[in-house]
């Protein structure tokens, strides 16, 4: 069975729209008042979530802290629905602001994030699933990551025992392969090289200083007697 979205109060939308026009900063008694109203409205519950939501995502960065204090006094002093109606889209609206503002406010909504793992009964549950947090921690890690062009790492399962000797073992034979085929391509280099320059000096040789066939001395023919000699 399909869940239907719950239809929008326009009315109601459009007023608390413009009460959060009035939270330019962090004020206690503003915030106060619009987790009153959304106490009282809480029949409503997708119309404030979609007014907040909309009212994160159009304003400038400087004014999205503000909103985001409201939307954790929301989470933590009225819960139920609105906590409910946050599970699927808490990631989104999270990121969404993270991506946006200075080092300076992502800190401080980091750290507003971790209370929601001990914002209800003195920290003995969680105002969220833990999934829904650790999905945000992720995607944050991975956008940090990014921007100093690093390479998120996932927690590494420590080794059991005997496992870390196997891997020492396997390293140094890893080490002694390489080792040994940059020795021999080092080998094959040299004696290519070698080869080659012993070619070029016999051709020099060769071409500098040729090998002239001796001379064909004439023998003399003992079957004629030379004129002038006398008998």
């Amino acid at each position: 069975m399909e869940t239907k979205t719950p239809a929008i109060n326009k009315t109601l939308y459009r007023s608390y729209r413009g009460e959060l026009s009035k939270l330019t900063f962090n004020s206690k008694p503003i915030i106060n008042d619009l987790s009153k109203r959304a106490t009282a409205d809480i029949a409503d519950a997708e119309t404030i979530l979609k007014a907040i939501e909309d009212h994160l995502r159009f304003s400038v960065p400087d004014l999205k802290l503000p909103a985001f204090y409201l939307l954790d006094s929301i989470i933590k002093n009225v819960g139920g629905m609105y906590v409910d109606l946050l599970y699927g889209r808490l990631e989104r609206i999270f990121v969404d602001v993270w991506k946006t503002v200075d080092a300076e406010v992502k800190g401080k909504m980091e750290r507003t994030m971790r209370t929601w793992r001990d914002g209800f009964e003195g920290g003995r549950r969680n105002v969220f699933p833990e999934f829904v947090l650790r999905k945000i921690e992720e995607d944050v890690a991975k956008l940090k990551a990014r921007a100093t062009g690093a390479v998120a790492v996932a927690p590494v399962a420590p080794l059991v025992e005997g496992e870390a000797d196997i891997l020492d073992n396997l390293t140094s034979m890893q080490s002694y392969s390489k080792k040994r085929a940059l020795e021999q391509k080092q080998q094959a280099m040299e004696q290519a090289v070698s080869a080659r320059v012993d070619a070029y000096d016999a051709s020099s040789r060769g071409s500098s200083h040729p090998q002239h066939a001796p001379k064909r001395q004439r023998t003399p023919d003992h079957g004629q007697v030379s004129n002038n000699v006398q008998c």
